[in-house]
């Protein structure tokens, strides 16, 4: 029996034009880029840098249930993990930000396509979520 055998390199060559080739490759992170008033970027010895909600300094989440333009996390639920709000007007997205429309006509940062927020009551260091919730990652 013959197998062929491909390197990762020429399977994502080959699944691009499928998949396009974001789904291979995260840009790498540039703590230059701009980012929205009500984030803060810091750096964090040992873990790289972290946004968080500005002011406050809350760490942000993202909910596996929210698609890239809309969030799922509306009356009810987002009582207690509190959208990162945008303001209305002139905002436009910025760098790796986006915004969204929530269902009560508010706007909703979104980062690199997750819509973002903050856990009510959580703690700089505390232990989080867990389940569809998830830290905003930190990047090196």
């Amino acid at each position: 029996m013959n197998r062929a055998i491909f390197s990762p390199v020429a399977l994502a060559l080959l699944l691009s034009p499928l998949f396009g080739a974001a789904a291979f490759a995260q840009k790498p992170f540039d703590p230059a880029l701009p980012y929205p008033e009500e984030v803060a970027v810091s750096s964090e010895a040992d873990k790289g840098y972290v946004y968080r909600r500005f002011p406050g300094s809350g760490r942000l989440y993202t909910y596996d249930l929210d698609t890239a333009d809309r969030s799922a996390c509306n009356a009810g639920c987002d009582g207690q993990r509190r959208p990162v709000h945008a303001p209305r007007g002139s905002v436009k997205p910025i760098g790796d930000w986006t915004i969204i429309k929530r269902e009560d006509g508010t706007n909703q940062w979104a980062y690199r396509g997750k819509p973002v927020y903050t856990l009510y009551h959580d703690t700089p260091d505390g232990e989080g979520e867990t389940g569809p919730w998830h830290l905003l990652p930190y990047e090196r």
